[in-house]
């Protein structure tokens, strides 16, 4: 592979400037989706010029594909099937003014997370109707959702050492303070974005710390943290994550083009309790990638969001138009060295 996660050393030279990107959601075993059909759009079009697609979510039992705004907070969807999303929720509905991570969970909800408004959305995909609107910690920057096959979602926050569960017991729904970080070994560097991507895979979560590119494995049922040997290597800016068959996809941006870090998906394989990994190869489309974000599994595919995030936040147009998501055939991957 060309250029692998840094060393441990390395990335705490490189803490000062290092801030996380905007990503996606993850999901548990149960919840792969099965191969495709053939012949599908290499890439898919988000239009506007002034889009700046963050997270994605992917949803299996219809194909449709949501795709968020940092702009403007608008929502488009599309089709597997068809190469152009279309707005399907304007910015302003719902006093939606920004998103970041999405997915969709095990009852098909959407659920969006509202990047510094530290806000949580939930729809009915069925007509757009927002179902629940939920507030994080004051200051908060609620970032990426992970979708628990028994109906829990959890949301990291990348402003405040915080993650969230969403519950819902009847037709209310709930946004527990469910980990206080400051109480855990994670790691927390003030000032930048912290916890980024997050899945949920059985009975645990993973979640990466996109300032120090430390990966982190927590027990859902004692909440306790221990991070995940790597023998070394970090993830740094390590945004949205995904899994299938042993192996997590890693999304790494370009927000502080670090040295020797291209904008890619890294691979990595991990053992069967979660506790070790190794770097077994990484993903990158032909032309490569414009600060990717989000990633999902459709099919034999990852498909990922090319958010030109990096030129968002310094208020610079974007570097190319249009907007696109990616797809990469998870057999293309580079292996390691």
């Amino acid at each position: 592979m060309g250029h692998q996660p840094m060393s441990r050393r390395t990335v705490l030279a490189a803490t000062a400037v290092t801030a996380a990107t905007v990503a996606t959601a993850g999901r548990s075993r149960s919840a792969t989706a099965a191969p495709g059909p053939t012949g599908l759009p290499e890439t898919y079009v988000v239009p506007g010029d002034r889009a700046f697609p963050t997270g994605h979510a992917y949803d299996p039992r219809t194909n449709h594909i949501y795709v968020g705004s940092a702009e403007d907070g608008t929502i488009f969807r599309g089709h597997l099937t068809v190469p152009t999303l279309r707005p399907w929720s304007p910015h302003g509905t719902d006093g939606r003014a920004g998103t970041s991570g999405m997915t969709v969970d095990a009852a098909g909800r959407l659920l969006v997370g509202g990047a510094d408004t530290g806000t949580l959305r939930v729809y009915d995909p069925a007509d757009a109707t927002l179902l629940a609107l939920l507030h994080g910690v004051e200051g908060g920057f609620l970032n990426e959702i992970a979708a628990a096959p028994d109906g829990t979602s959890y949301v990291t926050d990348s402003f405040r050492p915080m993650i969230y569960r969403l519950t819902r017991t009847g037709s209310s729904w709930g946004l527990e303070r469910w980990l206080d970080v400051t109480t855990t070994p994670i790691d927390w560097v003030d000032g930048r974005h912290n916890l980024n991507g997050i899945i949920c895979i059985d009975d645990h979560l993973l979640t990466v710390n996109s300032a120090t590119g430390r990966l982190w494995r927590i027990d859902r049922r004692t909440r306790q943290p221990h991070e995940v040997d790597l023998g070394g290597d970090l993830l740094p800016n390590g945004d949205g994550l995904a899994f299938r068959d042993g192996h997590l996809y890693v999304v790494q941006g370009n927000l502080n083009d670090l040295p020797g870090l291209t904008p890619q998906v890294t691979v990595i394989r991990l053992s069967p309790d979660l506790a070790r990994g190794h770097l077994a190869g990484s993903l990158v489309p032909p032309g490569g990638f414009l600060h990717p974000s989000s990633i999902t599994l459709p099919g034999d595919r990852a498909l990922v969001v090319n958010s030109q995030y990096n030129r968002w936040s310094a208020g610079l147009p974007p570097e190319s138009l249009p907007f696109t998501l990616s797809t990469v055939p998870l057999a293309s991957a580079r292996t390691a060295a």
